[in-house]
């Protein structure tokens, strides 16, 4: 293991028909400080076949976490990253789709060597000229909405709160974050920002300065997603639940 070995967590619920296989070996034989978990979050289809294929193809590379009921993508990623702060100085975590190609990570590990304070690294999905990022026009205005109100209610500006391509320097503070399951199954990089803050004694300028948002320069988005319309409902009700619990967290540094 290097100092800039990378453990790069893939949750996986019922992706046999759209997991590329080929796209993931592609990226660990290109390179070499990559590795990946796989997490297997109860699928009924023939994903298990499919990673376990593919780990046998790599397994030195490839890791699989295997939780036997569907969980959700929350306790799905937040179990891989776990497992991946006992592996490599980096973790981050990959939706399986690939809507964000595999060379996009790049892109975003850059980052830790242009800004040595920056503990994590978020990709977002910036519509620009010189740029290739698809999303419906629907999907774009709720997130945009969506984002405005996460980033009142953790009071951390954040343009892009849901793009499923995020890195971490694993350090002290991302396993505080992830030591206690998320309350919400798909909101829980707001969740992240939330106790990040409040760890952080409740400033979010100290947070903006160790989180950094990097555009991708392709994104498309990929059919068969598990994100159906009502989850868009949930996901502001969440907002609510995360709000109340901020204070929570923040009593615990005040020792309330």
């Amino acid at each position: 293991m290097t100092d800039r070995d990378l453990t790069l967590v893939v949750p996986c619920y019922n992706e046999a028909a759209r997991l590329d296989g080929a796209a993931f070996l592609e990226a660990l034989n290109s390179r070499p400080w990559l590795h990946l978990c796989f997490v297997n979050d109860g699928s009924t289809d023939d994903t298990a076949g499919m990673v376990a294929s593919l780990q046998q193809r790599a397994p030195d590379r490839i890791s699989i976490l295997t939780l036997r009921v569907n969980q959700g993508k929350a306790e799905a990623v937040r179990l891989g990253l776990i497992a991946a702060c006992d592996k490599t100085p980096y973790c981050g975590f990959w939706d399986a789709d690939l809507a964000a190609p595999l060379r996009e990570l790049e892109t975003l590990f850059d980052v830790f060597t242009r800004e040595p304070g920056v503990e994590w690294v978020w990709a977002i999905r910036l519509r620009s000229l010189g740029r290739s990022v698809t999303r419906g026009a629907l999907r774009h205005y709720v997130g945009r909405v969506f984002a405005t109100a996460a980033s009142s209610i953790v009071g951390v500006a954040v343009y892009d709160t849901q793009c499923g391509a995020k890195l971490f320097r694993v350090s002290s503070l991302l396993k505080s974050v992830i030591a206690e399951p998320f309350s919400s199954r798909w909101i829980f990089d707001v969740e992240m920002l939330s106790r990040a803050t409040a760890m952080m004694h409740g400033e979010p300028r100290r947070v903006e300065t160790i989180i950094y948002e990097q555009p991708l320069r392709e994104w498309h988005h990929v059919r068969g997603s598990k994100v159906r319309p009502i989850d868009a409902i949930h996901a502001f009700a969440g907002l609510l639940t995360i709000r109340a619990q901020r204070q929570q967290w923040l009593g615990r540094r005040d020792g309330r």
